[in-house]
């Protein structure tokens, strides 16, 4: 298994359209061979930006294989 993740700071009162947008996306992921789930998770608020963190699990690293 292969776990690739991305990292988002989204500013205060932003943070349900930002999850509006990425639920609603064009995504082709389940196209690509290997692919298996993407997901989205919420992270700590801070004063500045509220942390969001999404991942995507593959059967193993292409780029090794």
């Amino acid at each position: 298994m292969y776990i690739a993740m991305n990292r988002f700071k989204i500013a205060p009162g932003s943070e349900e359209a930002f999850i509006e947008i990425w639920k609603n996306r064009d995504t082709f992921l389940d196209t690509v061979p290997g692919f298996k789930t993407f997901n989205l998770l919420h992270g700590p608020q801070h004063d500045d930006y509220t942390l969001f963190a999404s991942h995507s699990v593959w059967e193993s690293d292409l780029e090794k294989s």
